[in-house]
């Protein structure tokens, strides 16, 4: 099986890193042993969309490749927004992600830039201390039914781990923008064979609607495309979330539009 969308081989490149991937004849099974509580590090990619009575058939993959973990995630390899017979799935009490993929070969400054804050890549432990805070914040901002539950606090210190690997093995950097010392927004930027990709752009609820996202987005995507030497820039959104709007911005555009699944143990 052979991935058509830009936005799922960008994923499987990070994954590559530290999880295990199997390419099936109509799946591909994405693994994380050290990280199971990592949703979109366990999961499925199937060729097609489900189809009807897939449901069953469905978790019996998962099971059978990944083990009783306390989550589902399936995704398929259509870039044009198809759901196929996801009600089956809705109504057994998993939900639908819609995602917009975007891409640029250049950009350009955001309209509101933010000539305040100081936009650098982090290099100390309370760099990371400061972007674990926000997470936690921002989770605790969210409405009760949207925030991440017991275990959040592991999982992001698993992630922050990794992207640090991934940081002193050369694949890319975290950058934040910093406002008096404190940290305000921050994103990372991973590439390989040409292809960057951004993750977790995020900014603290206390620094909202000051442009600092649009600015430190703009400012890694120079570092991308001169010292990662990438060629195109990936960055995946939210279809029904404005952070769409904030990377067309700074010149992203959307090619695809893909679907998943997903289902968590409350």
């Amino acid at each position: 099986m052979k991935l058509k969308s830009l936005g799922l081989r960008t994923e499987l490149m990070l994954r590559s890193f530290e999880s295990h991937i199997e390419v099936k004849p109509s799946y591909i099974v994405v693994r994380t042993p050290q990280n199971p509580t990592y949703r979109w590090g366990n999961y499925l990619i199937f060729q097609a969309p489900p189809e009807p009575g897939d449901l069953q058939r469905w978790k019996q993959i998962f099971h059978d490749e990944l083990g009783s973990l306390n989550h589902f995630v399936f995704t398929w390899d259509f870039v044009n927004g198809e759901q196929g017979a996801a009600q089956e799935f809705l109504e057994a009490g998993f939900w639908l992600e819609q995602t917009v993929v975007q891409t640029t070969q250049k950009v350009h400054p955001p309209r509101t830039l933010n000539t305040h804050c100081q936009c650098r890549a982090f290099h100390s432990d309370t760099d990371w201390a400061q972007w674990l805070e926000m997470a936690l914040i921002q989770n605790a901002a969210l409405p009760a039914e949207e925030r991440e539950g017991e275990g959040y606090e592991i999982f992001l210190k698993h992630k922050a781990a990794e992207y640090r690997r991934m940081i002193a093995a050369g694949w890319g950097n975290w950058f934040g923008a910093f406002v008096g010392g404190q940290l305000a927004a921050s994103m990372g930027l991973f590439a390989k064979d040409g292809l960057g990709r951004f993750q977790s752009v995020d900014t603290h609820p206390d620094f909202r609607r000051q442009g600092l996202a649009g600015t430190l987005l703009y400012h890694v995507a120079q570092y991308g495309f001169g010292e990662l030497g990438a060629k195109d820039l990936v960055i995946l959104a939210d279809l029904h979330y404005f952070a769409k709007d904030l990377y067309t911005s700074v010149g992203f555009r959307p090619t695809e539009h893909l679907v998943a699944l997903e289902w968590a143990l409350a």
